[in-house]
């Protein structure tokens, strides 16, 4: 054999030694491919097997919550009036509800010595006394105090503001 022939055939066993690794190369990357999914489908079984078991546990949830909280009385007794009925009370009922409610009254207050002394309720005046006006000498100073001569271009009438195309609803 000849350098050339040689060469080809080299060249083409490294063709095929490429050619093998890249197969195999292929088949770990769908390998790797497959596991991710696998795992990523198990931890949305996961994920979904926990949500499921928290919705059934919070059944029960607002109950216990109540339970215990100052909240309860509150939420019974939304919930049992819109269960009732509109019933008159009978007049034994009425007539209960007379005896829990006592009627309670302040002690009697006494004057005392220091109410009636008319110096602790005299009106109290403020008088505020200004100082007058007067002229201090840096207001005589005329050089403090200069006139400034303002001039303004007079107004021009441009031509958009005639335009009747400008001014169309």
């Amino acid at each position: 054999m000849n350098y050339i022939q040689k060469t080809e055939t080299n060249f083409e066993r490294e063709k095929q030694k490429q050619k093998t690794k890249s197969l195999k190369t292929n088949k770990a990357m769908k390998t790797k491919n497959n596991v991710q999914k696998t795992v990523l489908r198990t931890g949305a079984v996961v994920v979904s097997f926990v949500l499921i078991s928290f919705t059934v546990a919070a059944q029960d949830f607002w109950k216990t919550l109540l339970t215990n909280s100052s909240f309860n009385q509150i939420a019974l007794a939304m919930v049992e009036t819109s269960k009732k009925s509109d019933v008159k009370a009978t007049e034994t009922k009425a007539a209960m509800a007379n005896y829990i409610y006592e009627n309670e009254y302040d002690a009697n207050l006494t004057v005392e010595d220091w109410m009636k002394n008319s110096t602790y309720f005299k009106p109290v005046v403020f008088q505020e006394v200004e100082p007058c006006l007067q002229v201090e000498n840096w207001m005589k100073n005329e050089k403090l105090f200069t006139t400034a001569i303002e001039t303004e271009r007079p107004l021009a009438l441009e031509n958009w503001m005639t335009n009747s195309k400008v001014w169309q609803n």
